[in-house]
């Protein structure tokens, strides 16, 4: 099967070069893998075909893929169903799917298997990062969608994440805004900064210790892109097999050149960040009460605290 990939080149990778905007953008291919669909003549830009993954972009540059039968990496679709009513569905994510079609995956993404599971259409109502499990909500209806996005200031979000480090007793927070990272060499990382644009505020807390592991807490006061990584990260309690956010961003790098390897596993000691959505409370839109979701702990979650020497 053939699907056009395209995108319109952002203003801040200007002057990058095509096979290192395309491996950070489109982190579903290691650069050398980019590199070898731009030597194959898969790529064009402005119309044309390019060749050479040497070639510098500007912003605005307009840019397809030709993903000639598109292979979708397995995902796990061991789902579970946590609320269901005429309006709303609520699914346990696993923590290795996406949510929606986006870049390499469409059929193997938690909205088309549930579609395909149930035979009828759905929409979701908020977003969770691939490697992210826990609580998502999906609308039966776009009416739904909207009711429910009016409310979403009064939501209460409720995660778990293990994280390096021993976490001392008692609740903390983070109140530091949050923007892109200035120091960093990768263009969609984040950090918590005095100055930054963005207000953002976590509540954080203690459930356990587990020798150099503690099980955290965090609850969202607003909701900006990657909040509790980066809270965490700023905190000094960076979350267990985060690429991006976890001891040592050279991680993502190495992923992005080379993919998931398991000399990279064995660094980051987790296959994904071990980030949980576990409670979501919202107003429901028709039945004017507050609905409660809880998804307990992932299997993966517990066996790797059931694996440590305490």
């Amino acid at each position: 099967m053939e699907r056009i990939i395209e995108s319109t080149v952002p203003g801040n990778f200007d002057g990058y070069r095509l096979d290192r905007y395309l491996a950070e953008r489109f982190t579903y291919l290691s650069r050398s893998a980019w590199q070898r669909e731009i030597g194959a003549g898969n790529i064009s830009l402005n119309g044309s075909v390019v060749v050479n993954y040497h070639k510098r972009l500007k912003g605005g540059d307009f840019m397809s893929f030709t993903g000639r039968d598109i292979y979708e990496p397995e995902v796990d679709r061991d789902y579970a169903l946590l609320y269901e009513d005429d309006d709303i569905l609520a699914v346990n994510k696993p923590g290795n799917i996406p949510v929606h079609p986006s870049g390499r995956f469409f059929h193997n993404t938690l909205l088309m298997i549930l579609q395909e599971d149930r035979g009828q259409s759905l929409f979701p109502v908020h977003r969770l990062d691939r490697e992210t499990s826990g609580v998502i909500l999906f609308a039966k209806n776009a009416e739904t969608v909207s009711l429910l996005n009016r409310k979403s200031d009064s939501w209460e979000k409720i995660y778990l994440a293990l994280v390096h480090g021993t976490v001392g007793e008692g609740p903390f927070m983070d109140n530091t805004p949050i923007g892109s990272d200035p120091r960093s060499h990768i263009q969609k990382r984040r950090a918590a900064y005095e100055g930054a644009p963005e207000e953002a505020l976590t509540l954080f807390e203690r459930i356990s210790v587990f020798g150099k592991y503690s099980l955290v807490q965090a609850t969202l006061r607003t909701g900006r892109q990657h909040q509790i990584r980066v809270h965490l990260l700023h905190q000094g309690y960076p979350i267990v097999g985060d690429k991006l956010y976890g001891l040592d961003e050279r991680y993502y790098l190495e992923f992005i050149e080379k993919g998931y390897t398991p000399e990279l596993l064995t660094k980051l000691g987790f296959p994904r960040s071990a980030l949980h959505a576990w409670k979501l409370h919202f107003p429901h839109p028709r039945m004017g009460k507050i609905i409660s979701v809880v998804a307990p702990l992932p299997r993966d979650m517990e066996e790797f605290i059931g694996g440590l020497e305490i």
